[in-house]
């Protein structure tokens, strides 16, 4: 997989570098998140929200690739929070790390609502800040994690750079009050929430310089398999959310 260089992004070329250089980490993103965005997609026209360095579009093509700026491998420069495209018009909108850099995902959820046509599907693959996640992502990793008083309209009060990221809004809005979706963001329907990954994603070493290799995450992916969903919901670290707009 080879990419273009995106002159003035220089996070997206040590992204895209650093991916070449890790077989562990192409394969936890290829066999754990991409495949599941996958099967969870509808037959039609689809939209990605945040493409960032291109490896969900470069896996599945044929997407309007969208992000904040324009740079190498967007197709449509756009806020989530304005879409500029018309109601209905996709099958399948994704996403994989975007939720929780929403400054008000109340009214980015509803525009996905919008887009989507009867029966389409938002799906997304975001931070878990479960048990073990809520450790990880307040002392480990590099973005905030903690608890705002408004998550759906207020996420990030005061200045928010677009790379800033709270990995405790998505479960705060779509699982610990997903309740309030149904007058937050009329006609999205949760139909599946799957937390997942824990040893075997910390092992990545994510998009940093260190990792372990593809047969040593593979094996550890294998071993968390095997573990029941009630204690995967206590140690993931990633969670799959799937929405389904509902008809008129």
């Amino acid at each position: 997989m080879t990419f273009s260089q995106a002159p003035g992004d220089d996070w997206i070329s040590e992204q895209r570098r650093l991916w070449a250089r890790k077989s562990g980490l192409r394969h936890y993103y290829e066999t754990e998140i991409f495949r599941r965005v996958t099967a969870e997609m509808t037959d039609g026209p689809g939209l990605q929200l945040g493409t960032g360095a291109g490896f969900f579009s470069r896996h599945r093509p044929g997407l309007v690739n969208t992000d904040i700026t324009g740079h190498d491998g967007v197709d449509v420069a756009a806020d989530v929070h304005d879409l500029p495209f018309a109601d209905g018009a996709f099958a399948s909108v994704v996403g994989i790390d975007v939720l929780h850099h929403f400054a008000r995902p109340a009214r980015a959820l509803t525009e996905c609502a919008r887009v989507l046509r009867p029966g389409g599907r938002l799906v997304l693959v975001e931070p878990w800040a479960g048990t073990f996640g809520w450790w990880f992502f307040r002392h480990v990793h590099h973005e905030d994690c903690s608890h705002p008083d408004d998550p759906w309209d207020d996420a990030f009060p005061g200045p928010k750079q677009p790379l800033d990221g709270n990995s405790a809004i998505p479960i705060m809005v779509l699982h610990q009050r997903a309740a309030e979706l149904a007058h937050r963001v009329p006609g999205l329907r949760p139909v599946r929430r799957e937390p997942f990954g824990c040893v075997s994603f910390v092992l990545t070493g994510g998009f940093q310089k260190m990792g372990l290799p593809a047969p040593v995450i593979r094996g550890f992916r294998l071993l968390e398999g095997l573990l029941p969903a009630s204690v995967m919901a206590r140690l993931a670290l990633r969670a799959l959310f799937v929405l389904e707009k509902q008809g008129p």
